[in-house]
């Protein structure tokens, strides 16, 4: 074999929440770490960029805001979203070790908004909210006074393995372009993101996802993915990628999403017709959504809601999709009447109101004839009539926010092949696949990408070699 360049006890590639947590966890151990970023800036992750919710059971926020919760009422709650294709063990891993990472952010500094909040998914109001470019900043502060390196510009382009099939480092590329081989003792830890940015892989789940917008990091291109593949590593739930429904019409950024059907709101296409059940997952409305006209739908709500949606905003103190902030009241489409707010939203008049009607006379009767919505988001909250004047709507489309399908790996955190670990070779984050199943349950993607993070560094810095 040829010569080394530099050598580590674990290398990681990534440095999104995922990444930097596995650094942390590494060095806490004992071990020397490096991580390699491909982007120029910490922010570029889609930890950065994300909507901040993460979800946690059993915290004491949660108590100081009078729910009471489980990891078994969380467990069940993720596996019955993800219609029980998930895989449980990676369920589990992610409830016994959430608090924990909970109170360890907490310790680094982490602010969390005073508010929890239910949706999709939840049973109860288990999502915490906080700023999530502080959050990146925080855990690279920490990992690097641990004596992590971090190095920007410099990708993971492929893993190198001995005879035996152990993972024994990787190759980089550095910024003047010399390629490197780094040899990592320990072993190597995939965090790299998923692939909403990877369009051919893209075509392959469903061909219009080509007219799908791309939301997240720009670097999230399946890196990590493609060099497990080519290792063999298996694969978990890629087949169940999915859109976010959330994102405005002309938006491009996380400041352009909202979700306020579960806090009341219904979903209607450009007949102005429902077509969904609005408590389900936002990726599983947004699949629907891909039949629409357009492929887009509107949010629509009242004046009760839109109250609502604007204190939230006060009391969280931070935006977030179920708040309404100024830039996304500029966005709306506002009627003094539904039918003023038809015209405006160039749907049918006619159709809008009567679907309206419709939809309070199941929230009087307590029967959704339709679609079988009995409550606003998971099994949480009831459905409430729209009757308070005036009206708003919210055009709303799919984006691809992230991918929640990836490498196949096992409690902890070794990837895996043909159903045993690859030796050397972890991954944690987005990159990784079977713990959402066919559906997803908000705030765990960042979620398992701080949690899972952890366990892969530890299991890494702790692996015999």
């Amino acid at each position: 074999m040829d010569p080394w360049d530099d050598e580590v006890d674990v290398l990681i590639a990534g440095a999104g929440g995922a990444g930097l947590q596995a650094a942390i966890e590494a060095a806490s151990a004992g071990a020397s770490a490096i991580v390699f970023e491909k982007q120029m800036r910490i922010w570029e992750s889609s930890t950065a960029i994300a909507v901040g919710r993460v979800s946690f059971p059993c915290t004491d926020l949660q108590a100081r805001n009078g729910v009471a919760d489980s990891n078994e009422l969380m467990a069940r709650d993720i596996l019955e979203t993800g219609r029980h294709k998930n895989d449980p063990v990676q369920v589990q891993a992610y409830v016994d070790h959430a608090l924990g990472t909970y109170r360890q952010l907490c310790q680094l500094g982490i602010v969390w908004s005073p508010t929890v909040s239910a949706m999709a998914g939840m049973s109860v109001p288990r999502g915490h909210l906080t700023d999530m470019i502080d959050l990146v900043r925080t855990l690279r502060r920490a990992a690097e006074s641990r004596g992590a390196q971090v190095v920007f510009q410099t990708p993971v382009t492929g893993l190198l393995a001995d005879d035996a099939g152990t993972v024994v480092g990787a190759t980089v590329r550095e910024r003047s372009g010399r390629a490197s081989r780094i040899r990592a003792r320990k072993g190597v830890v995939l965090t790299a993101g998923g692939f909403a940015r990877d369009p051919e892989r893209l075509r392959r789940i469903e061909p219009r996802f080509d007219r799908v917008l791309a939301t997240s990091g720009i670097g999230h291109t399946g890196d990590a993915l493609r060099m497990a593949e080519a290792l063999g590593a298996d694969t978990r739930d890629i087949e169940y990628v999915q859109p976010s429904f959330e994102l405005h019409a002309s938006g491009g950024t996380s400041d352009d999403i909202l979700i306020l059907y579960y806090q009341g709101g219904i979903i209607v296409n450009a007949r102005g017709e429902r077509f969904v059940n609005e408590s389900i997952s936002y990726k599983d409305i947004a699949r629907a959504c891909l039949d629409q006209p357009g492929m887009m739908g509107w949010q629509v709500f009242d004046s009760a809601v839109y109250d609502k949606a604007v204190a939230a905003q006060a009391a969280a103190g931070q935006s977030s999709p179920m708040t309404l902030d100024a830039n996304k009241i500029r966005l709306l489409v506002k009627g003094r009447a539904l039918e003023e707010l038809a015209v405006n939203m160039e749907v049918p008049a006619e159709d809008l109101c009567r679907t309206v009607a419709r939809y309070n006379d199941f929230v009087d009767a307590g029967r959704d004839q339709d679609f079988g919505r009995q409550v606003l988001a998971g099994n949480f909250g009831k459905p409430v009539r729209l009757d308070r004047a005036p009206f708003y709507a919210y055009a709303t489309i799919g984006h691809l926010l992230a991918t929640y399908g990836g490498i196949a790996v096992d409690a902890q955190m070794r990837v895996l092949r043909k159903g045993q670990p690859i030796p050397g070779l972890y991954a944690a984050g987005e990159s990784t696949g079977g713990f959402h199943g066919a559906s997803y349950h908000s705030g765990t993607g960042i979620g398992k990408a701080l949690i899972f993070g952890r366990i892969a560094g530890r299991s890494a810095a702790t692996r015999i070699s």
